[in-house]
């Protein structure tokens, strides 16, 4: 078995996609999804059949300070039967929401693949983790395509352990995701990474932009079988001309990056969150 890393654009129409886009600054993770009623449909019927009059209920976290308007586009939304806030715990409120099944559930119903994760929705973009072998992801991709679904592969995995990192670089990444380090806003700078794990800023700063770098190839690498196919009289951009960055490209513009003052990076730490470590003094 193989996890996958999906990026879905939900059509307009769909609660969650035009919720998130109506507050696109909101993050909606949506922890669990239940179908209430209906049956699963089945690959016999074929692309496009999955989601014809499934009723689900989701449990939604939103966070921050967009939560009311977050609950209020819910309650507006024709789409859902009822939203219900079921928890309020500091900037976290827990809404409970019965309305149509978001596009991948009945999908992933239809072909048995399991959603292995939270689905995280931002401005009308979810991220969907499923767990299967290639042929059911594919399926999967087709019957969310055929409904609409624009899907992207962001990342790949299996069950043996991740060697696309150096376990030095695994280590650090773990460690600057968990401090805070790739948040937005930042809640931990370089500084205080490579302090917290004992070793020099610029070590810090090389080891993290070799690992974003290893990541970003393999994304590239990943991409996945699920774009629309062109069709003649398109502009659309040659595949092969759309990944064009080799490593060497790759390092030549992070010296370039390497080459900026100092002091315009050390006040870009405070005011400008996401960045790559490559930037950093």
């Amino acid at each position: 078995m193989s996890r996958t890393e999906l990026r879905l654009d939900l059509p307009t129409g769909s609660w969650l996609g035009d919720v998130s886009r109506r507050v696109p600054a909101a993050t909606l993770r949506v922890a669990e999804t239940i179908a209430v009623d209906g049956s699963a449909a089945t690959d016999d019927d074929g692309p496009g059949a999955t989601g014809e009059g499934l009723t689900a209920a989701a449990t939604v976290r939103v966070g921050g300070t967009d939560r009311d308007r977050v609950e209020a586009a819910l309650r507006e939304h024709d789409r859902v039967d009822r939203a219900t806030a079921v928890e309020r715990r500091g900037d976290v409120r827990t809404l409970r929401v019965v309305g149509s099944a978001p596009a991948y559930l009945p999908a992933a119903r239809a072909v048995g693949l399991p959603i292995a994760a939270a689905v995280e929705v931002v401005d009308g973009r979810a991220t969907v983790s499923v767990v299967g072998d290639r042929d059911r992801v594919e399926a999967f991709g087709r019957r969310l395509a055929a409904d609409g679904v624009t899907v992207g592969v962001a990342a790949t995995g299996s069950d043996e352990p991740d060697r696309t990192l150096t376990e030095a670089q695994r280590e650090l990444v773990f460690e600057a995701v968990k401090t805070g380090y790739y948040d937005t806003p930042r809640r931990c700078t370089l500084t205080e990474l490579a302090a917290a794990n004992d070793i020099a800023k610029s070590t810090c700063s090389e080891t993290l932009h070799r690992a974003e770098g290893r990541v970003m190839r393999r994304f590239v690498d990943g991409e996945g079988p699920f774009s629309p196919p062109e069709t003649a009289g398109d502009d659309a951009t040659d595949p092969a001309e759309a990944v064009a960055l080799d490593g060497d490209e790759f390092d030549a513009a992070a010296r370039g990056d390497d080459e900026s003052d100092g002091d315009e990076f050390e006040a870009a730490d405070r005011e400008e969150p996401v960045r790559s470590a490559a930037t950093e003094p």
